[in-house]
């Protein structure tokens, strides 16, 4: 993991609610499209939620890690 994801992890773990994009590279210092990529990039590793809100992209991290079992895992 390069130190811009890792700076990512660490604003949004010390954060108290979820953050923008452009929060998050000013926190961390580098530019909206650095960000940008990088979040997208712990995203597809599951590091991290996003949802978009109109022209707006809120991320956060997730509590939860764990899997949720259900009825479907166990059908043949």
């Amino acid at each position: 993991m390069n130190p811009t994801k890792s700076k990512i992890l660490e604003a949004l773990n010390e954060a108290a609610e979820p953050m923008s994009i452009g929060e998050i590279a000013k926190a961390i210092d580098v530019s909206w499209a650095t960000a940008k990529t990088n979040i997208l990039e712990l995203s597809q590793d599951k590091l991290l939620n996003i949802k978009k809100f109109g022209k707006n992209w809120i991320i956060w991290v997730d509590a939860s890690n764990e899997t949720i079992e259900t009825c479907s895992k166990y059908r043949r």
